[in-house]
């Protein structure tokens, strides 16, 4: 049995009259007439009483009536959903994100998107770039706001923001109230870092700068959030050198210091696997769209100098 036979029907149930519903249905009534026969053939009963010119429907008849109607209903609103979804106005996306995304990104573009786009529902995972990697491998994300680098060309990956590095100090170490704190002014301080393991890139990036500077790097602790990190530097333990959106974090007894240039940049990138489109694409472009219009970091950088400069 297919759709247009159920049309057929209803079109003539409608109007019990061959040659009207004929006409609605843009073909001849001899045709029409068959493709009904046809359809009782298929049920196995009478779907309407024939008497002379004039035609009934049989209680048979009536039950498929309503039957009928509520399928091709559905069928219509299964095509508009369907190009509802290809258009990215609905439907649902697993988003990973890391800390981050956290602090800026989603924020930022979540709401946003939900505004132009309130039938999409998003599932959002906090997770470290190597899990989302992983899950986006196997298609349990569909898009993942990352920091490269990322070890792999299956996928699509767009930079989004650039995020310096800052110094964390103790307020009441030597280096508190100074403007900006190089590595060679770190050197033998003990050192509150992530965890090599967690975060090989960045500790390898800090590694690489402390070499250049000629600098001693002395890690005292490795963590692994930056809530433990800040905590251990207000305790006087240490410093650490962590991205600029751990500053959100509220903290007494800690001041946050630009590194002095070349300083450590860590970028944030949207991610999805290669050629994904349809409500995939329509995310991915719209977080590259909103998030990539402007340069901003140098006037991030500007901004974070005169937040945390020392009071005169």
């Amino acid at each position: 049995m297919e759709l247009r036979h159920m049309r057929y029907f209803v079109a003539l149930a409608e109007t019990l009259n061959f040659r009207k519903a004929a006409e609605q249905l843009h073909m001849s009534t001899p045709p029409l007439s068959v493709q009904i026969r046809n359809l009782e053939r298929e049920i196995g009963t009478d779907l309407l009483l024939r008497k002379g010119g004039r035609i009934e429907l049989t209680d048979a008849g009536r039950v498929f009536l309503e039957k009928a109607r509520q399928i091709l209903a559905d069928a219509q609103r299964s095509i508009i959903l369907a190009q509802q979804a290809a258009c990215g106005e609905i439907g649902r996306l697993s988003i990973g994100y890391n800390a981050v995304a956290e602090s800026g990104v989603l924020p930022n573009i979540v709401p946003a998107f939900k505004k132009q786009w309130p039938e999409v529902h998003l599932d959002l995972h906090s997770l470290r770039t190597p899990q989302q990697v992983e899950a986006l491998s196997r298609g349990a994300l569909d898009l993942g706001f990352v920091c490269p680098p990322i070890a792999t060309d299956a996928f699509d990956i767009q930079d989004l923001t650039r995020q310096p590095f800052v110094a964390v100090l103790s307020s009441r170490h030597p280096l508190a109230s100074a403007n900006t704190v190089s590595f060679a002014a770190l050197s033998g301080q003990p050192l509150i870092m992530y965890s090599r393991t967690l975060d090989p890139h960045s500790f390898r990036q800090i590694e690489q700068h402390f070499l250049r500077a000629g600098a001693v790097m002395k890690v005292a602790y490795e963590l692994e959030t930056s809530q433990s990190m800040i905590a251990l530097v207000a305790a006087e333990n240490g410093c650490c050198i962590v991205p600029e959106y751990v500053s959100s974090l509220p903290r007494d007894g800690i001041v946050y210091k630009p590194l002095e240039p070349p300083s450590i940049v860590r970028t944030l990138s949207i991610a999805k696997s290669k050629g994904r489109a349809g409500l995939v694409g329509v995310f991915y472009r719209f977080a590259v769209d909103t998030l990539t219009r402007a340069n901003e970091y140098p006037a991030r950088m500007q901004r974070f100098g005169q937040q945390h400069a020392p009071e005169s």
